[in-house]
């Protein structure tokens, strides 16, 4: 079998970010915004769902309500991943997402909010980072061993960006070792040769000093595409495109 065209979906990547660090590796060589300007909520389980439709999946998604939304499983068959023989998707929301992780991140997001103590504040954000991490790396293994594999597409989803970002979007210095830590995975993908797409749903702007989702997304490519103004809905068809 041919290399997999390989996806890194990065949840929350902040396009002024990746210039601001100066991440050469997630830029690549074809980089932009992502219009989600069509979207009145830039929800992660709305976006990804609607990457992987090709179609505005908003209303149906927000439907189902904030807790029900999170144990969306779409069909293959109703995706762009049904042109390809043997896809990996790892922890995509919309088709292959870890809710308990989600679920345990929203008990300590939640925790954090509900208390006025400042230890317990401490804590608690020490535990939610903690979580994320162990979980990217998590992530990350499998999404490495699986680039190994006998498949023709590979995605990884990523969520450490938005995750850690929710509490910590105003420490610089957590950030741009979060951002470093996925250009170096960015770089490793790139050396490796693949086709490449990097994908973000959505950014993150400063809300004091917490993080909340952009209405914008962000995304590269390490090959030639035919322009640079893209919707979160056009990318299936460019993978497609580009096997």
């Amino acid at each position: 079998m041919d290399r997999p065209f390989v996806v890194l979906a990065i949840d929350a990547l902040e396009y002024e970010l990746v210039e601001r660090f100066g991440c050469k590796n997630l830029k690549q060589e074809n980089y932009n915004k992502t219009d989600i300007s069509e979207f009145s909520q830039p929800r992660t389980m709305v976006l990804w769902s609607s990457f992987l439709t090709g179609e505005n999946k908003e209303a149906d998604i927000l439907a189902k309500g904030d807790k029900e939304m999170w144990n969306t499983k779409i069909e293959t068959k109703d995706t762009f991943l049904s042109g390809f023989s043997n896809p990996k998707v790892i922890d995509l929301p919309g088709y292959s997402y870890d809710k308990k992780q989600h679920d345990e991140e929203r008990r300590l997001l939640k925790a954090f909010f509900d208390t006025d103590d400042p230890e317990k504040k401490d804590k608690i954000m020490k535990e939610y980072n903690k979580k994320s991490f162990d979980h990217h790396k998590q992530v990350k293994d499998e999404f490495m061993k699986s680039l190994e594999g006998c498949h023709d597409l590979v995605i990884g989803y990523f969520s450490m960006a938005d995750v850690v970002g929710h509490l910590n979007f105003g420490n610089t210095a957590m950030m741009r070792m979060i951002y470093e830590e996925l250009d170096e995975l960015a770089g490793k993908l790139r050396s490796m040769g693949f086709s490449l797409l990097i994908l973000s749903d959505h950014g993150m702007m400063s809300v004091g000093k917490f993080g909340d989702h952009s209405n914008y997304g962000f995304w590269s490519t390490n090959f030639d595409v035919e322009n640079r103004n893209y919707r979160i809905t056009d990318f299936g068809t460019i993978i497609t495109n580009n096997k």
